[in-house]
């Protein structure tokens, strides 16, 4: 109620203040054919009316003139700036920028019809009820608009579904930033049955809320894909009992069959043999989803540049999973460096200095030796891209 109050004195300050532009809608009208009848004047009614809310949506929302003409055909019946400002102003109340209001505008141009004391009010409150502070709200709203437009009573149930299932109001705001469509899929008719599935597979618990938290189109998928999913996970050699099992079932949903046999294909032309791939795999499974192109120059900058073996990396397939331009150039260039002065000999040639923290590998090799070599921090900063 206090969050409403100040909410209305907001909204008087900023109709009194600004000055209306009816000298536009008279100039409109003054362009327009004049007809005594009926329907040629509902015509010219019309056109004004879109004419007006298409430059309000240029002006108050930054539409480009295209965009803004096709959402105003959507905008019947406004013929002043009160009913738009008076949305602008709520969502602005609750800590929208320009970006995500023209964000959620886009989606739904409606939202400008929307009454704010019967209809976004209610629904803000409700999220309120759920614990969502404004700036949750607004991450819900901006990664999921339609939340605004389907009614609360509907919303909300799911919302409250999902954070049973996760635990946290925290993980379902990342939830919903990295899946902008969850809420609009059937519990009952799809999340739920799949969810049984996974549970009959032993993911329970934690397990099934790891699934859920970094990987939770999953569930939003067909049943018989997800049934397809886990056959293919047991046919790699990984069965449902595997603590691999999880992370293999969330590699195999971002690689098609396709995709699958083009990577084989591909570690084939390096020297691994299929046996060396699916033992790559059960160890790493995330690493298939990189692009061929990803794959390909990671393993000749670990060859070439490196000096690992082809069966090396097939051995220790997670330098795989790291990041080129971040973490394999920089550390591999220090690790250079101090061998040219004589040394990490031990170390040059095991995975150790790659897959450690960034905070160890930071004191390791490059703290230890700051009073002799200081210019190796300064060539670490260089070296990592911001």
């Amino acid at each position: 109620m206090k969050r409403l109050f100040h909410f209305s004195f907001f909204c008087k300050t900023v109709f009194s203040t600004r000055s209306p532009r009816s000298h536009d809608a008279a100039l409109l009208f003054a362009v327009l054919p004049y007809s005594a009848s009926a329907p040629y004047a509902g015509a010219a009614s019309a056109t004004v009316e879109r004419m007006f809310m298409a430059q309000y949506l240029v002006d108050a929302c930054g539409f480009d003139q295209e965009k803004a003409t096709e959402a105003s055909k959507l905008l019947k019946g406004i013929q002043s700036r009160q009913q738009p400002d008076s949305v602008l102003a709520f969502l602005k109340s609750y800590g929208f920028d320009d970006a995500s209001v023209k964000r959620l505008l886009l989606y739904f141009p409606k939202c400008l019809l929307l009454d704010v004391e019967k209809t976004l009010a209610p629904k803000f409150r409700a999220f309120e009820d759920l614990g969502f502070s404004p700036s949750d709200i607004v991450d819900l709203v901006w990664s999921n608009p339609a939340t605004v437009q389907v009614k609360h009573e509907r919303t909300v149930p799911k919302i409250e579904f999902w954070q049973g299932l996760l635990g946290s109001k925290d993980a379902l705001v990342k939830l919903f930033k990295r899946n902008r469509a969850i809420l609009s899929y059937s519990i009952e008719k799809k999340i739920q049955p799949n969810i049984e599935l996974l549970r009959e597979c032993g993911l329970d618990g934690p397990k099934l809320t790891s699934v859920l938290r970094y990987c939770p189109l999953i569930v939003a998928q067909n049943a018989d894909f997800l049934k397809t999913l886990i056959s293919r996970a047991e046919d790699l050699g990984v069965p449902q009992t595997s603590g691999m099992f999880q992370c293999t079932l969330r590699a195999l949903i971002k690689v098609s069959r396709e995709k699958f046999k083009m990577q084989m294909e591909l570690f084939r032309s390096f020297g691994w043999s299929k046996d060396d791939f699916v033992v790559a795999f059960q160890k790493s499974p995330s690493f298939t989803g990189m692009s061929l192109n990803a794959s390909q120059r990671k393993m000749e900058f670990l060859i070439n540049e490196v000096g690992y073996a082809s069966s090396y990396i097939a051995i220790h397939p997670t330098l795989l999973v790291l990041s080129l331009e971040k973490r394999l150039i920089p550390r591999h260039q220090i690790l250079a460096t101090l061998k040219s002065r004589g040394h990490c000999e031990n170390d040059y040639k095991v995975a150790t200095f790659m897959l450690i923290s960034e905070a160890k590998f930071i004191e390791k090799y490059i703290m230890v030796y700051k009073d002799r070599y200081p210019d190796l921090s300064e060539l670490y900063a260089k070296l990592k891209p911001l």
